[in-house]
């Protein structure tokens, strides 16, 4: 009996091995492989120089250089309003600005409109509900010159924190996730806190935000890595007065040169080595941003219960 027990229990547990198994395997290590190889091939040409580049392009470089990220970073600089330019340094501040500010509004919007809707069954919290799926369904096109007249109207645009103001919506997937989280949450929660007095302002801020905040941080850093990385937005509504590192870095890509402070007769040539090294200077904060916080975005998402 034992014998058989052991048998059923080794069944169980091994995962059948299909030929779609293995297909879907292979397609993933050459995906993986991909990735892995274009970072390796972005670092090494990082490191190169014009003419090695040309003659050594997929290649270790003989001789590493440092020159394409100094000439980056104390030489390359954006003209913006006033006569004013701006280097590689301040708009690195304006990235952190610009995707701390919005990835804080564009999850704490969201989670406290789930909550709410999730929490108060009424009219209005069914029709929030069904709104954010219609707009997640119904693919909107051409809205951008009616946003930009809005924000114009308002004052938003050429202001990191007018950004802030237009990410505080709640529509998108991620209130999808808070909406189901605080959905399955007992009732007993929110009881047992106003059974103490608790009001409905204090249950949301010591109960019902405290359990989240394995989503909500997760949440938080897939939006500040998204915005991070986001250059269309500032295109549009900042770079006049705050270009984002992202930003700077697109622009980059477009030019064949660019003035040289030290020597304006001889501008600076904008090589494939110094276009690379401006993307490996925007991606390794964000990669060892990964590295320090995998374990919470890749791994499970626990809640307790209630102890007695």
């Amino acid at each position: 009996m034992a014998k058989n027990l052991r048998k059923t229990k080794s069944k169980i547990g091994k995962t059948p091995f299909t030929p779609l198994t293995v297909v879907m395997l292979v397609v993933l290590l050459l995906y993986t492989l991909t990735l892995i190889w274009l970072l390796y091939w972005g670092v090494i040409t990082s490191l190169k120089g014009r003419y090695e580049f040309i003659k050594n392009t997929y290649k270790l470089p003989i001789k590493a250089v440092t020159d394409n990220f100094v000439t980056i970073f104390t030489k390359f600089r954006i003209d913006v309003d006033g006569g004013k330019s701006v280097g590689m340094a301040q708009m690195y501040l304006y990235s952190v600005l610009y995707a701390v500010g919005c990835s804080i509004t564009n999850t704490a919007v969201p989670c406290v409109t789930a909550y709410f809707c999730a929490k108060f069954k009424y009219k209005w919290s069914k029709v929030m509900h069904t709104t954010v799926i219609i707009a997640m369904i119904i693919p909107v096109v051409g809205s951008l010159p009616s946003e930009i007249q809005v924000a114009d109207f308002f004052g938003l645009r050429n202001h990191i924190w007018g950004l802030w103001i237009m990410k505080a919506n709640f529509l998108g997937l991620y209130f999808l996730v808070f909406y189901e989280f605080f959905a399955s949450l007992p009732d007993s929660y929110i009881e047992a806190a106003k059974i103490d007095g608790a009001g409905n302002v204090s249950v949301l801020v010591k109960i019902a935000l405290p359990l989240a905040r394995s989503i909500f941080f997760t949440v938080l850093l897939v939006n500040f890595i998204a915005y991070w990385n986001d250059y269309q937005t500032p295109l549009v509504y900042i770079r006049d007065k705050y270009p984002t590192a992202a930003f700077g870095v697109f622009r980059l890509s477009t030019l064949t040169n660019f003035p040289n402070p030290d020597n304006p007769s001889r501008p600076i040539s904008v090589t494939v080595p110094i276009k690379v090294a401006g993307a490996v200077m925007l991606f390794t904060p964000m990669l060892v941003l990964f590295i320090l916080t995998n374990k919470m975005l890749l791994g499970n998402l626990n809640v307790g219960g209630i102890k007695g």
